[in-house]
């Protein structure tokens, strides 16, 4: 036996290996339909259901959460063959993978709804459910439009609502057909039609609202039609989808911009309260109105506390008190001037003494003389001159001017 010379790799942990199982089991199935038979099936005291559906080689453990369990209008039970719709994922206690159920279907019941699921699959790999694509709603609406039946409930709620909660938006109805047949391609129309103007600039809108009052599964078909969906998707403008039905989601609530329970909800969700900003606005007012005197009064205590100070009261105390220190200043560099002076004076004439006493004019008085020739040049020796040269003799008295007629030695 052979061993491998190459040393093993790092073992990972059970921890890891299932985080990376459950990572690419739920990026590579996010979305399924699967038909099988309810078995073990249970629901708990949170409200979510746990099951398995099987057939004749496997069998797939399956939870729904209590949100999708409300919207169920089926009680399934230990045999009932269904239709599952979700994503898998892996329960990383047991180590088993099992399906997130968001919606369950009665298998042979219908096949209207196994329609739309198809549908919204189709949409879901479209990216028209995608969060991010969601436009925001405006905080505070200018003009809304309403694509609503005009003789419903629906739109008669709205507009008191708005006349209530915030008159200062103009409303543009648009009327369409909510139900029936050609219901869905009218929706859509009147979509298009308000987000065209809304381009062109001829008609801007802070939002669309598209929706009814409640109803069945039938009434609200035309809001789980493609071509409603196409049209939210497309508009320019926020859509706000008001189908009134609190169990079922349309495709229409989940293409829109934001979902409201009922045509009420949604007035309410786009518009302020004006009420409750006039109360918000007097409540600010108020606390301006208390800081600014909060302010005031500190500023004249400030003002009082600098008014007390003596630079204050006496203004020009400060500057006599200066004046005065100048005038000392002055006089005592005068005084020190003066005193450098006579210093000055007496050194200048100690040293006038000791030049005096150097000068050769006092060796002149002591029977000296200085005898120059005629380029200035101090004569020291009888041979520097010649016949003919002009000498100069400095006497204490006076100057002696005489000529050289003959030279020492005859010579």
């Amino acid at each position: 036996m052979s061993l491998d010379p190459t040393p093993p790799r790092k073992p990972m942990t059970v921890s890891a290996l299932t985080t990376s199982i459950k990572l690419r089991l739920e990026e590579h199935y996010p979305g399924v339909l699967v038909a099988g038979e309810v078995s073990n099936f249970t629901k708990a005291s949170s409200g979510h259901w746990y099951f398995s559906i099987k057939d004749a080689g496997a069998t797939l453990r399956c939870v729904m959460f209590r949100g999708f369990a409300l919207r169920t209008r089926f009680d399934p039970k230990d045999g009932t063959q269904v239709v599952v719709r979700g994503g898998l994922s892996l329960y990383p206690q047991r180590g088993e993978y099992q399906c997130i159920v968001e919606e369950l279907i009665q298998q042979g019941v219908g096949t209207a709804e196994l329609a739309l699921r198809r549908l919204k699959e189709k949409l879901l790999q479209k990216g028209y459910f995608a969060p991010e694509r969601k436009k925001r709603l405006p905080p505070y609406p200018r003009r809304l439009a309403l694509v609503a039946s005009p003789t419903g409930a629906a739109i008669r709620d709205m507009l008191q609502i708005l006349k209530t909660r915030w008159p200062y938006a103009e409303v543009i109805v648009r009327p369409s057909r909510v139900q029936g047949e050609g219901a869905a391609a009218e929706i859509a129309a009147a979509l298009r039609t308000l987000s065209g103007l809304h381009v062109s600039r001829r008609m801007p809108l802070s939002a669309i609202v598209v929706g009814r009052g409640g109803g069945s599964s039938e009434d609200l078909a035309a809001f789980n039609e493609e071509v409603v969906a196409d049209a939210i998707f497309e508009s320019a403008v926020p859509v706000v989808s008001a189908v009134g039905h609190e169990i079922d989601v349309s495709v229409a609530d989940m293409v829109a911009d934001y979902r409201a329970l009922t045509p009420s909800e949604a007035i309410t969700r786009l518009c302020p309260d004006r009420g409750e900003m006039l109360d918000g606005l007097a409540d600010t007012a108020a606390r301006l109105d208390d800081a600014v005197t909060h302010r005031v009064a500190l500023a004249r205590q400030r003002l009082t506390q600098l008014a007390e100070r003596p630079a204050l009261r006496k203004p020009f105390e400060r500057i006599r008190d200066a004046e005065q220190k100048l005038d000392d200043w002055g006089a005592r560099l005068t005084r020190a001037a003066e005193r450098r002076l006579t210093r000055s004076g007496e050194q200048l004439a100690s040293l006038a003494d000791q030049l005096e006493s150097l000068s050769p004019l006092n060796v002149l008085k002591r029977g000296y003389s200085l005898t120059t020739v005629a380029d200035g040049r101090l004569l020291r020796s009888a041979r520097d001159v010649r016949p003919g040269d002009t000498l100069r003799t400095r006497t204490p008295d006076g100057v002696v001017v005489s000529t050289v007629t003959d030279r020492p030695g005859g010579k």
